[in-house]
């Protein structure tokens, strides 16, 4: 059985290494996101891995099994019942990842948005990318956050969010992540108050990093102020040696997927039903830099 250490952590999930016989991974038991996410893995027989966590998964009452895949494992994963949902190009050191996922009850592939989401994509994409930024507002200026920052950071994210998938509400879930492998931006008004936020998660193991956590103060929006977090942060990524970027947005935010597609972001997929944000579960689209 697998177990999880801390109390609060078992609703959105923390990272442990599964060791078995015929393969290691890592992974993250969510209860709250309904599922199993395998971070990594190393695998005689990856269908053999697939089932014995599906087993878990099942018992926890969870909805879905998911993980970045080499392309030479997919056939191995398709023959246990996964499928691949998306791709993100560059994923190991350059080399390209298939994201397969594999469904353990019905209601969690049902997809009520579906035509809306069409609809968001063809608005968006039936015009020419448009990287350009509008100048800060007046007095507007951005920072790399810091661990003092961290309470005024998780109100901001509770602010903005009913619902996420990882406890960045929580300022200690912040300081940890921002000592070892995320970069977190924000950008303050005039007054000096926090108005919004985003962060890059670096795999520096496979070189590449994903973009996200981007949040906007309702009042604030219109400003252009992920577009100027999106650029700050690709520069940091490329300053650090991590050229392979990408994202997993919701698939119901205009605003969000019209950012990466206007910076020359590639769609490449859409994962159903894949976490619990903005009070529901919801589809992610998976955008990627192209090279």
């Amino acid at each position: 059985m697998i177990e999880a250490s801390l109390p609060t952590a078992l609703e959105m999930g923390v990272e442990q290494r599964v060791k078995a016989p015929g393969f290691t991974a890592e992974v993250v038991v969510s209860d709250f996101n309904r599922r199993i996410q395998v971070l990594s893995y190393e695998a005689r027989d990856p269908g053999v891995m697939v089932e014995k966590l599906a087993a878990e998964a099942r018992g926890r009452g969870h909805g879905k099994l998911f993980l970045k895949a080499p392309e030479f494992d997919r056939e191995a994963l398709e023959n246990v019942g996964m499928i691949r949902e998306a791709a993100i190009s560059g994923y190991f050191c350059g080399e390209p990842a298939d994201v397969m996922a594999l469904y353990l009850d019905e209601d969690r592939m049902k997809r009520p948005y579906e035509s809306e989401q069409k609809t968001i994509l063809e608005s968006i994409t039936s015009r020419p990318a448009d990287a350009s930024i509008p100048d800060l507002p007046s007095g507007y200026w951005m920072a790399t956050a810091r661990p003092a920052d961290a309470d005024e950071l998780a109100r901001l994210y509770a602010t903005v969010f009913a619902s996420y998938p990882f406890p960045i509400t929580e300022p200690a879930y912040l300081i940890t992540t921002m000592k070892t492998h995320v970069v977190y931006r924000i950008v303050r008004d005039g007054e000096g108050s926090l108005v919004a936020a985003a962060s890059a998660e670096k795999c520096r193991r496979y070189r590449n990093a994903e973009m996200t956590d981007f949040a906007t103060l309702p009042s604030q929006r219109g400003f252009g102020l992920a577009q100027h977090l999106l650029a700050a942060l690709e520069d940091d990524m490329l300053e650090a040696s991590i050229p392979n970027l990408y994202t997993i947005a919701r698939a119901r935010s205009a605003g969000m997927n019209r950012v990466f597609y206007n910076r020359g972001y590639e769609l490449t997929g859409t994962l159903v039903n894949n976490c619990h944000i903005a009070g529901q579960f919801e589809d992610m689209h998976v955008w990627c830099l192209r090279p």
